[in-house]
C-alpha cells in the first residue's frame, strides 16, 4: 500500500473540514492544512475534486502561488 499525506481544507460554502489523501513523498505520515501544503504534495492533488458531506458542494483544488510551501484552495 502506497504511503498518503492528509491535506485538510474548510469548505468555502459551510466551513466544514473535508480531508483530501495526497500521495506521500517519503514514508513519514503527515498532515497539511491548506495555507502551508508542500509543492510535492499540492502537486500529486491539484486539479482534484473534493466533496464536502456536509452541505454537499463538489470543488477543485487549485493553486494560487508558485512558492516552495502553498497555499491551496478550493474552487467550484
Amino acid at each position: 500500500m502506497e504511503p498518503l499525506y492528509s491535506v485538510f481544507f474548510k469548505c468555502p460554502e459551510c466551513y466544514h473540514q473535508i480531508e483530501q489523501q495526497a500521495k506521500a513523498i517519503d514514508n513519514a505520515i503527515a498532515a497539511f492544512y491548506e495555507e502551508s501544503v508542500p509543492r510535492p504534495v499540492a502537486n500529486s492533488i491539484l486539479g482534484n475534486t473534493v466533496y464536502c458531506p456536509n452541505c454537499g458542494d463538489r470543488f477543485t483544488v487549485a493553486i494560487d502561488t508558485n512558492a516552495a510551501t502553498v497555499p491551496l484552495f478550493l474552487r467550484k
